[in-house]
C-alpha cells in the first residue's frame, strides 16, 4: 500500500540524510576521478618535457596510495548508505511505500547493467 510520504513523521530527515549521502558519494567520485587526471597528466607532462621517470616516482607513489585510499573511502561510503536505508526501513519508510519518491536508488538498480543505446551503421 502506497503511503504519502510526506505524512511520514521524519519525512524531512530522511530526504536530508538521503541528499547530504549521495552528495559525499558524488564527491568522492569525483575525487578519485581528479586524482587519476592527475597521474595521467603528470605521466604526459613529464615525458613531454623529457624529464626522467624517476623524478616523478614519489609523488606518482604517494598520489597511488591517495587513490588506494579514496577508493576504500568510497566502499565505506557505500556501506554507510545501506546502513541509512536500513534505518530509515526501521522507521517504516521504504522504497516500495514511497514508490517514485523515494530519495535514494535501490540497490537493484545501482547494480543493474545499463543497457548501450543500438546504433545504426549508415
Amino acid at each position: 500500500m502506497r503511503v504519502d510520504p510526506t505524512n511520514h513523521p521524519q519525512y524531512d530527515t530522511i530526504l536530508a540524510v538521503a541528499a547530504a549521502v549521495m552528495a559525499a558519494e558524488r564527491d568522492t567520485d569525483a575525487s578519485i576521478k581528479a586524482l587519476s587526471q592527475l597521474v595521467s597528466t603528470t605521466i604526459d607532462e613529464f615525458a613531454e618535457a623529457r624529464l626522467p621517470a624517476g623524478l616523478s616516482q614519489r609523488a606518482l607513489d604517494k598520489l597511488a596510495s591517495s587513490i588506494a585510499g579514496q577508493i576504500e573511502s568510497r566502499r565505506l561510503l557505500t556501506e554507510a548508505h545501506r546502513e541509512f536505508g536500513r534505518a530509515a526501513k526501521a522507521l517504516g519508510a521504504t522504497a516500495d511505500g514511497w514508490g517514485p519518491t523515494w530519495p535514494c536508488y535501490t540497490v537493484e538498480e545501482a547494480v543493474k547493467p545499463k543497457r548501450a543505446p543500438l546504433r545504426r551503421v549508415a
